[in-house]
């Protein structure tokens, strides 16, 4: 176990350098030879370093006479791995301070061995739940591992539901599968995983299935043979609110790396034509993958800016606009998230109003416009939607066709907050065209 802890450190401090946690671990693991019980070890301590970073760091500092960040990377790596075995992982104390001890020496760091043995001894009886902080939000962020400017955000918007929307955000999301229906009904699906060894349920929306995986879902033979793709609920739900129908013209402007095109294409029950759309080039050969693998015909995979109009999209019967995001609805699945300044956010909420004024050209007399977003900052969701409404006379709000237990139902927009209707995020408004 030694090496997974080493390479648990290695890629803590390559994340530091290079952002994005899953790519960074993925690049790693590609690198060491280590097995299957090993590198599950480094994704759960590398993955669980990065969820609960504040609150370790501040454990940390009430044992440094000088601040963290003027430590070396790796010994800053170690102290937080060390840490996170103890107080988060079945790993003995005295096991967590002396592997991280010859972590010291493995990385020629040998002089901040009795450092790292002291710090460590000490941090394990931190607690953030019996200190006193400056204000709630401090307490809050430190507890939760939350940036402050999104902890202030929670409490604003959502006073009554902020301490359960981040206790959610560590809450471990269920695997959830869209069923090919094109192929097997979600009942068959189920059969099939249970003969490769897997637990699988219908969901609670059509379509889509509930399944407990040992390994990766993208391993199994009912994967390779494109019977159905990993996608969130929240997400199934966003594609199926188009309620997109054979023969149609469909855009999904904003579409990688793919699974709500595989969800709508599916439901058009492979005719009509479905424009699949990304601005980044190399984001278009995961739908292209994935398309292909699920037998679908009747999708067009382009690079397209979705908030620039572009006349051969003109006409379209749907639209889905799943617009980039600040993405506070989906931390309990992407951590780096956690640590959002919410800075520039006005940027992104141009961004997003463009891109839906943009797809409303687009869209033909009694068609369909749904506006999707994983945040649940109302900026970015509620406030876009009635300005869009303010210069578009001519859309209205539709009831969606499909509201999940535990959503809440604003002026007929639906809205996912963790912990209330699972730990994804989510806001949804379907309008049409008058």
């Amino acid at each position: 176990m030694d090496k997974a802890r080493r390479t648990a450190v290695l890629a803590l401090v390559r994340q530091e350098e290079n952002g994005f946690s899953n790519l960074v671990l993925n690049a790693i693991l590609e690198q060491q030879p280590l097995e299957g019980r090993d590198k599950a070890f480094v994704s759960a301590l590398f993955y669980g370093v990065t969820e609960r970073l504040l609150t370790l760091d501040w454990c940390l500092a009430q044992c440094l006479s000088k601040p963290l960040k003027k430590l070396d990377p790796q010994v800053r790596a170690i102290l937080r791995s060390g840490l996170y075995q103890a107080k988060y992982m079945s790993v003995p104390q005295a096991v967590a301070v002396n592997e991280s001890v010859n972590l010291c020496r493995a990385f020629k760091k040998s002089s901040a061995a009795s450092l790292v043995n002291a710090v460590l001894r000490k941090a394990m009886k931190q607690n953030p739940a019996n200190a006193s902080f400056q204000s709630e939000t401090q307490r809050l962020s430190v507890m939760y591992s939350v940036s402050e400017p999104i902890v202030a955000l929670l409490q604003k918007e959502y006073p009554e539901q902020c301490e359960g929307i981040l206790q959610a955000f560590f809450e471990k999301p269920v695997v959830a599968l869209r069923c090919n229906t094109l192929k097997l009904t979600p009942q068959e699906l189920c059969k099939r995983l249970a003969q490769e060894g897997v637990k699988a349920e219908p969901g609670e929306l059509p379509g889509s299935v509930l399944a407990e995986f040992r390994g990766s879902p993208a391993a199994t033979k009912a994967f390779a043979e494109g019977l159905y793709h990993v996608q969130g609920l929240a997400s199934q739900l966003a594609a199926f609110c188009v309620q997109a129908k054979p023969g149609q013209k469909v855009l999904d402007l904003c579409a990688a790396p793919g699974g709500k095109t595989l969800t709508i294409a599916q439901s058009m029950q492979g005719s009509g034509t479905l424009y699949s759309c990304d601005a980044v080039a190399s984001r278009l050969s995961l739908i292209e993958k994935a398309v292909r693998r699920c037998g679908l015909q009747n999708v067009t995979v382009l690079q397209n800016d979705a908030s620039e109009y572009r006349p051969e999209f003109s006409d379209a019967d749907c639209i889905l606009c799943d617009v980039p995001c600040s993405g506070i609805g989906i931390i309990a699945k992407k951590p780096d998230i956690r640590y959002k300044s919410l800075q520039g956010v006005e940027e992104l909420h141009a961004l997003q109003a463009k891109i839906l004024a943009t797809a409303a050209r687009y869209l033909k007399q009694g068609g369909r416009l749904v506006y999707s977003t994983c945040t649940i900052d109302p900026r970015e969701n509620r406030d876009v939607v009635a300005a869009f409404l303010a210069q578009h006379p001519d859309f209205h709000l539709v009831q969606p066709p499909f509201i999940p237990q535990g959503a809440q139902l604003e002026q007929q927009q639906i809205i996912l907050l963790p912990g209330q209707s699972g730990p994804d995020g989510f806001f949804i408004a379907v309008m049409e065209k008058a």
